[in-house]
């Protein structure tokens, strides 16, 4: 049973980084203008944060109101499909890093069918595995700012230098893809020990 504990206690750190990184920036961008002022843009999953330091400016706002203003911060709009898209598959991460947690809480505490509980388990988390690699890879391939070289970037014009790669709810992802497998592989392959039934129990203390 200790396979099983550590399944579950890790998938429930799982679903608590996973949760954080639901909430926090996956993308920074980062420019640094020539008389020094310094402008701030963290990309959610639910909104757009821009901030100037120096200036004390700070601006949320969704991504329906951050089109109207992408062509002026240079941000490429068709990389706001790509965050819708990793919304809905983080969502659903959630969903079956709960499912998992709870299947495999069963399984330790031998609530219902053990086998059960166990295939359960694994496959949520596995699905978990896949729904959180899934936007993070998303993310990669994606052009936030137009005219950059890639997910990481580095790029001047206009005298501003502009910088761009992941925040940490980004990385966060990765940590919980990799969680999420390793759970899944060791509840699945957590052998049940066979069931000794009282009768046989009486018989062998008998034969002793």
């Amino acid at each position: 049973m200790r396979k099983g504990i550590v399944a579950f206690a890790g998938m429930l750190g799982g679903l608590v980084l996973l949760f954080i990184g639901f909430l926090g920036p996956w993308y920074a961008i980062d420019a640094t203008g020539i008389l020094g002022a310094d402008y701030h843009a963290r990309l959610f999953l639910t909104k757009m944060e821009l901030q100037a330091q120096g200036q004390n400016i700070f601006v949320s706002m969704g991504y329906a109101d951050a089109k109207t203003n992408a062509q002026n911060m240079n941000m490429n709009v068709e990389s706001f499909t790509t965050i819708d898209t990793a919304f809905y598959l983080t969502l659903f991460a959630l969903f079956t890093a709960v499912l998992a947690v709870l299947f495999m809480a069963a399984f330790v505490f031998e609530k219902g069918a053990s086998k059960t509980m166990k295939r359960a388990g694994g496959g949520c988390a596995f699905l978990t595995f896949l729904l959180t690699l899934l936007p993070a890879l998303y993310f990669m391939n994606t052009e936030f700012v137009e005219n950059s070289s890639g997910f990481w970037f580095s790029l001047s014009f206009f005298g501003m230098t502009v910088t761009g790669g992941p925040g940490y709810a980004w990385f966060l992802m990765i940590i919980v893809a990799g969680i999420s497998v390793i759970c899944a592989a060791v509840i699945l392959l957590k052998k049940i020990p066979p069931v000794i039934s009282s009768v046989e129990k009486d018989v062998s203390s008998v034969n002793e």
